[in-house]
């Protein structure tokens, strides 16, 4: 939330109806100005989906995002959510997330380690209030997209949205506060790794060094705490590096992707991002190892990445 002479500029929404509830209150709490504009960062679910709910409460308020972002956001067959109330789909999206919590359940009978069971029940209460909170939930188009930068302007703290390139998704803004020197990178830098899916590693590793020039004093992650250095930028950088490398040398070989994904080797990333926590670890391959091989092997191979992932 960042309070201009005139109202408030939130950056991106919660990603379900029950989080955009909460925004409400939580700015309603802090402050009597209204919210003026929302800039959504990215289009994956976990950021415009409470967009309805904080719309409900300011409907005259801006909404922002690229044009690549609002692309998606407008278009069914990408988003997990409909546009207009669906019963049905509320339904069948309902028991998807329903299978997510036995899933969870399953890990938390059959997993030995305190520390597995332990990951298995955060998972499954963090599913289960997901539940709750994705009752209704819509897509809402950001009524605004932009292509390179724009501005809300203030004579004390001025926002700039940006489009630096393609990152996480093909349409990721950045938002910066020059005055306060403050860069907001939404998924392009989270903790304590990055996502993979349908990303864009060449394209990511440029943004990334983009950011780098930025002379920012806090740097506001996609997820987890702020920073005040580019320590995880540069883990990010490097993991990208490092499966570049290895994927492209391996597609020169005449190996198939299914070959490739058993013969990349991300053990020092994921030492760098999670330690020895074998938690995290099986996440991380799964969350990021697998998809950004996957998109790594399609630019060596000259194939498109295209952005379809479900919510």
């Amino acid at each position: 939330m960042i309070e201009q002479k005139d109202g408030l500029v939130l950056v991106d929404a919660g990603g379900s109806p029950g989080a955009g509830r909460r925004i409400v209150d939580m700015v309603r709490s802090l402050s009597s100005k209204p919210v003026k504009a929302v800039i959504i960062t990215q289009w994956h679910g976990d950021k415009p989906q409470g967009l309805s709910e904080i719309l409900k409460e300011w409907p005259g308020a801006r909404t922002i995002s690229t044009v690549q972002t609002q692309a998606h956001l407008r278009d069914p067959a990408t988003m997990n959510t409909p546009a207009s109330p669906d019963a049905a789909r509320n339904a069948a999206y309902q028991n998807e997330l329903q299978g997510e919590i036995d899933f969870m359940q399953q890990g938390i009978e059959q997993t030995k380690s305190d520390a597995g069971r332990r990951g298995y029940t955060l998972a499954k209460q963090m599913f289960q209030q997901y539940k709750i909170d994705m009752d209704g939930a819509l897509t809402i188009p950001t009524k605004e997209g932009f292509t390179d930068s724009l501005t809300i302007d203030d004579p004390r703290v001025p926002v700039k949205a940006m489009f630096l390139g393609r990152a996480n998704t093909d349409g990721d803004a950045v938002v910066w506060l020059p005055k306060q020197k403050i860069l907001i990178a939404g998924e392009i830098v989270i903790l304590p790794f990055p996502y993979g899916y349908e990303s864009y590693p060449t394209d990511w590793i440029a943004t990334l060094e983009r950011l780098r020039g930025f002379d920012f004093k806090v740097l506001v992650l996609g997820h987890g705490m702020p920073q005040t250095d580019r320590t995880q930028i540069d883990k990010i950088e490097a993991a990208l590096k490092d499966v570049r490398a290895q994927v492209t040398a391996l597609v020169a070989q005449g190996l198939a992707l299914e070959q490739i994904q058993g013969k990349v080797n991300l053990d020092t990333a994921a030492t760098s991002f999670g330690g020895e926590d074998r938690w995290l670890r099986g996440w991380f391959k799964a969350y990021f190892v697998e998809p950004i091989v996957t998109s790594a092997y399609k630019e060596a191979k000259g194939e498109p990445i295209v952005q379809n992932l479900k919510g």
